[in-house]
Formats: C-alpha cells, sequence, structure tokens
C-alpha cells in the first residue's frame, strides 16, 4: 500500500506530508510496509521531522506531583493540558524516585532521578516515544556551579556539561570534605554516542552564578554573574560540536536605568536577552536578540535591540520566548503562577498549572541511544 502511495506521487511531497505527521501516528506507520519503514527510521528524515515540529513546540511543566511529575502544555485553540506519565524504566518497585527536569534540547529531555538521599541517576527521555535511558554521574566529585544538556549536529552527538571545581579526592585517612576543592574550573563533558565522561579545561571557563543553560543549535549558553575578574555579567557558551567555551559580552545598557535584571532565552536559533526592572508596579522589558557569525574560525558578535514590552498591568518576569509569546512567572504567586503574553496582540492568557519550571520541547523520533538514530550526512532519503 505504502509503495503504491508513493509511487503515484512525487517523493518529496510524500516526505514533506509525513515529516506534518505526529510520532505517535508514524510510529503505527512502521508496520506498514518495508519501505515505510525505511522512511520512518531514516536518520535524515528523522531530523527533518523535528525541524517540522518545532514549529509547533509544545511547553513542559515540572510538576511536585507525586504520580505525575511531568505535564505538557498544548498551545492549540484552547490551550490544553496534557499528563505525561513516567516510563516504568525510570521507576524503581522498593524506591519511588523524585525527578527533576533539568534540560530539554532536540526533542529530548535530560533529567536526574533521585532514589532516596544520595543514589541517583542522570536519564534521557524521549515524551514522544517514551524511550528512556539511565546514565551513571562521573567519578570524579565536583562542586557543581552549572550543568547544560544539547547536541552537537556537526559529530551527531548529545552531550551533557557539568561545570564546576573539582573536589579532592577520598582518602582512607581522611573524611571526605566538600569544602575541600580546586581553585581551577573544569567542565565534565558525557558523550552519550561513546557512553563515556571526560575532563574539559578551558581558559575561557570561570566562576560566579550560572543561570540555567538554554541550548541552541550546536550551543549551550548560561548567563554568569558575580564574577571577580568582571566589570559586568557575561555570557559562557559551550561548542558542543568541538567542546572549545568560549566568553560573549553583553550589551552596553543605559547607565541612568535603575536597578534591572537580565535573562538569558532562545529566540529564531538565535540567543535572546531579557532586561528587566527588579521593581516596578507595571512590566516592562526589552528583548535583545544575539548576532553571531564565525568568519575564518572567529567569531563576530554584536547585540541588537529586537522590540520592547509594556508597559503591562500585570506584573510578571519574562524567562522564555515561545512560538513568538513570551512567557512570564508571577512574582508573587505563592504557586509559581506563569502567563502567557502576545506582543502583537498585548494578550495575556493564564497558564493553569503550578511548576517549578518550563522548557520548550518538541515531538522527535530520535532514538535516546546514542549510537542509533543519529543524524548521518551520508544517509540516503
Amino acid at each position: 500500500m505504502a509503495a503504491s502511495i508513493c509511487s503515484s506521487f512525487n517523493n518529496d511531497i510524500v516526505i514533506d506530508i509525513l515529516a506534518r505527521l505526529p510520532v505517535k501516528t508514524l510510529l503505527r506507520f512502521k508496520s506498514v510496509s518495508k519501505p515505510m519503514l525505511s522512511v520512518i527510521t531514516n536518520p535524515r528524515f528523522i531530523t527533518y521531522h523535528l525541524h517540522q515540529s518545532t514549529k509547533n513546540s509544545s511547553l513542559v511543566f515540572h510538576c511536585s506531583h507525586d504520580e505525575f511529575p511531568i505535564s505538557m502544555l498544548y498551545y492549540t485553540e484552547p490551550t490544553t493540558l496534557r499528563v505525561v506519565h513516567i516510563p516504568p524504566s525510570m521507576t524503581d518497585r522498593s524506591l519511588k524516585p523524585r525527578i527533576r527536569i533539568k534540560g530539554s534540547c532536540g526533542g529530548l529531555l535530560f533529567m536526574e532521578i533521585y532514589y532516596g538521599c544520595c543514589m541517583f541517576h542522570y536519564g534521557l527521555w524521549n515524551p514522544a516515544t517514551r524511550q528512556f535511558k539511565k546514565v551513571t554521574g562521573p567519578q570524579q566529585c565536583i562542586n557543581l556551579l552549572a550543568e547544560g544538556f544539547g547536541y552537537g549536529s556537526k559529530i551527531n552527538d548529545y552531550k551533557l556539561v557539568r561545570i564546576g571545581y573539582f573536589l579532592h579526592p577520598r582518602t582512607l585517612r581522611t573524611r571526605y570534605d566538600r569544602r575541600r576543592v580546586d581553585s581551577v574550573v573544569r567542565a565534565l563533558v558525557f558523550s552519550w554516542k561513546t557512553e563515556s565522561w571526560r575532563t574539559v579545561e578551558d581558559g575561557a571557563l570561570l566562576g560566579g552564578r550560572f543561570s540555567d543553560a538554554v541550548a541552541l543549535k550546536s550551543d549551550l549558553y548560561w548567563k554568569v554573574s558575580g564574577v571577580e575578574n568582571l566589570a559586568n555579567e557575561g555570557v559562557l557558551a559551550f561548542d558542543s560540536d568541538t567542546d572549545v567555551f568560549r566568553r560573549i559580552e553583553l550589551p552596553s545598557l543605559n547607565q541612568s536605568i535603575p536597578s534591572y535584571s537580565m535573562t538569558i532565552t532562545g529566540f529564531k536559533d538565535s540567543l535572546g536577552l531579557f532586561v528587566f526592572l527588579e521593581s516596578s508596579s507595571n512590566s516592562a522589558f526589552d528583548l535583545w536578540v544575539l548576532n553571531e557569525s564565525r568568519i575564518d574560525g572567529d567569531y563576530i558578535k554584536s547585540w541588537s535591540k529586537l522590540l520592547t514590552v509594556g508597559p503591562m498591568s500585570r506584573i510578571g518576569w519574562p524567562i522564555l520566548a515561545w512560538r513568538g509569546k513570551i512567557i512570564l512567572k508571577s512574582p508573587n504567586d505563592e504557586k509559581d503562577g506563569f502567563f502567557l503574553y502576545d506582543p502583537i496582540t498585548r494578550e495575556a492568557i493564564d497558564v493553569p498549572i503550578s511548576s517549578s519550571g518550563v522548557y520548550d520541547n518538541a515531538e522527535t523520533l530520535a532514538s535516546v541511544d546514542g549510537t542509533s538514530n543519529l543524524l548521518l550526512e551520508d544517509a540516503p532519503l
């Protein structure tokens, strides 16, 4: 049946139609025929499908409910919420895990799974296919400053990055002391493709207070503040293809502006920066975008202010740009309430959920196994 359909239509048209279908439907098509199975499992098709589904990504909220720790918000007309059950492989018969979502990239969620006080694993989960894979932490203990989860498109590999000061190893004569640390900031990088950890030492690494990571294309970004050797806040970037760090200066702002805060976000495959007043009776903020290009190995960077939002009658802190809208967190809401704001229509829509975090996530057919279903440039489609 699938072969006759493909012979009746242009192959590119069939591929384009299939790439716009949800993962659940495509998984059913796997058993239709061998030609259909070949198309759906093709690495280049998986990449193309992710590109299409990113246009209709969902918001993933971390909830505190014991039975349903993860919820997904599908923004349609009207807005709908769906609770996603955790896969059985994440649970234990004797221990009930506590789950913390730590990042989202390429349709996959990176999380920490705690069993009791000390035992925990890292996990990579595809909510669309329900595949899950556990990863054991590194042998080297670290005084953690920041974490991030990204994807290197050129090397076809997912990366987990942990930044901090290495702790002195445990010895037989002395008790383990978390205060005994090195003075050099290092990074531990895990490769899902090789299932191994490696230490990265880079002169661009620095200490300070890190924001949550933002994953864009093959890069991870953190906003860093409280750095002694820098006059202002800055951004630390990590290239997942090369395991190289670099520093990015933030835009120069009007010094007459009262106390303000800055939050980084993703905006149409570029790094965005929200600049907003810390205390105000009306919410108002600017959105800046980083223009970055690489010429002869050197990065050319510049910031430009894209838009100004507000003042709004409703107070909220912008935390994420999503599908042309902005996610704001209500600062005075004890339940960590959120609302969506459309800068064009100036409409605010409540998000009826209490959550400690929110992430952008798109459906994907990609496998959580780093050795398969990764993009192969020479794979025919």
